[in-house]
């Protein structure tokens, strides 16, 4: 059956998008709001670190639960507390006040329940679509994503202009919309059936979430791209940080950062629709190496450059790239881990590779505020230039450069491992680097 024939799939693809683009709208909307009230680089780093902190704590618990409770319940809940969230904080705008703690506490839950959705919806992937379809079912994922950030930075940022309480409101409504979808769904989206039988009575939540982190850690492959792109992370978060400064001090309106986001969603979708063409043209080798050394350009251009224009080109650059990696990386990961560890290994590799971001929020305001935007872009631009050589000269990316090539070559029966879980043997095309 034809992804667009399968209703269960639209269905999530659906409703996980709508939920996706009313989280993405506020969280434009809240260092917006705190940079508007503030105009503090340093107090809009503090409600980016609230919002990056469930990285750190959050990921590695709801990977899971992801693999012991119902998916779609979970879903729905999380947009629930997510509209009780923007509600009161649109409230409080609405009412001319302005709270720091409760601005950072919104988007600490926001980005929380997010996380615990974005999970469950990675899972849930799995069970409403054919095994050979999981390629094209995620570069569809990534290229929605891509075409939220498109429309909900612009409009987040056009909404914010009109009214400041108007993202957090526009999120509500849409929350609700989203969540009454999910009913309509006809499958439970439930757990691995062995997982689900032994979570009652199998090993402690602590225990579980050990298995994920061990398995994940023994792949030496995903261990060091894991690695690199929990650095390349942190540099986002700072330059996140940078260019939003850049815009605010060149006296440019919010709708201006707006666009120059939005222009980074228009890189994504390029990235998300060609990977599948770039994979099947490119090994994992070249791909990383030549993605790292594109971002190695583009990073400093995005946070020195004084026009929105080029920074609005260079941030469609390097978003372009990170969808291209998103799309091979998650294929690759969901096709070598068991089912009964989907949850607890996405979970564990997001905590890997995005626990930084914190740091990273809090770093960014402290060293734009005391070194300006153009000193920040520069060591962002040494930092990537020292992954990108990690990336080169790391022996288990050239481990995995010869072994794909092996697969490939490799008859498709043989592409069984001892456990009998899936190894890519055609997904050499589509093997990849792990998420952003």
């Amino acid at each position: 059956m034809p992804l667009r024939r399968n209703a269960d799939f639209i269905r999530l693809w659906v409703s996980a998008g709508i939920s996706r683009f009313g989280t993405s709208v506020t969280m434009v909307a809240y260092p917006l709001l705190a940079l508007w009230h503030t105009g503090s680089a340093s107090t809009t780093g503090l409600v980016t670190f609230a919002a990056a902190l469930p990285n750190l704590f959050v990921q590695l618990p709801a990977g899971a639960l992801v693999d012991r409770w119902n998916r779609r319940r979970l879903m729905m809940g999380c947009d629930i507390v997510c509209v009780a969230v923007v509600a009161s904080i649109a409230v409080t705008e609405l009412c001319g006040r302005f709270w720091l703690p409760q601005l950072m506490l919104g988007a600490f839950l926001q980005s929380a329940m997010a996380i615990l959705y974005q999970l469950s919806e990675r899972a849930a992937v799995r069970t409403v679509v054919e095994p050979g379809q999981l390629s094209a079912a995620l570069a569809q994922n990534e290229a929605r994503g891509a075409a939220i950030g498109l429309l909900a930075q612009p409009g987040s940022s056009l909404l914010f202009t009109v009214a400041r309480w108007l993202p957090f409101a526009a999120n509500a409504a849409v929350g609700l919309v989203a969540a009454v979808l999910l009913v309509t769904l006809r499958r439970a989206l439930d757990p691995a059936p062995a997982a689900q039988a032994a979570a009652p009575d199998g090993p402690s939540l602590r225990a579980a979430i050990g298995e994920g982190v061990r398995w994940l850690w023994r792949q030496r492959f995903l261990r060091v791209m894991t690695c690199v792109f929990a650095g390349s992370n942190l540099v986002f978060q700072v330059l996140l940080l940078a260019v939003l400064v850049r815009i605010h001090n060149g006296g440019h309106t919010p709708a201006v950062v707006g666009l120059v986001l939005g222009a980074g969603g228009l890189g994504g979708i390029l990235g998300a629709l060609s990977a599948g063409w770039w994979s099947r043209r490119s090994d994992l080798y070249r791909t990383a190496v030549a993605g790292f050394a594109v971002w190695t350009v583009f990073i400093p251009v995005s946070a020195c450059s004084g026009s929105p224009a080029l920074i609005a080109v260079s941030l469609a650059g390097i978003t372009f790239v990170a969808s291209l990696f998103n799309v091979t990386g998650n294929v690759y990961q969901m096709q070598v881990t068991p089912e009964a560890l989907q949850g607890r290994v996405n979970g564990a590799s997001s905590f890997l590779s995005s626990g930084a971001n914190s740091l990273g929020a809090l770093a960014g305001g402290w060293l734009v505020d005391r070194a300006g935007p153009s000193a920040t872009g520069f060591t962002l631009g040494i930092a990537v230039l020292a992954l990108t050589a990690v990336v080169a000269l790391s022996p288990a990316v050239r481990a995995e450069h010869r072994a794909s090539g092996n697969r490939a070559d490799a008859k498709p029966d043989a592409a069984k491992s001892a456990d009998g879980t899936q190894e890519p043997a055609a997904a050499a095309e589509s093997a990849g680097m792990g998420g952003i």
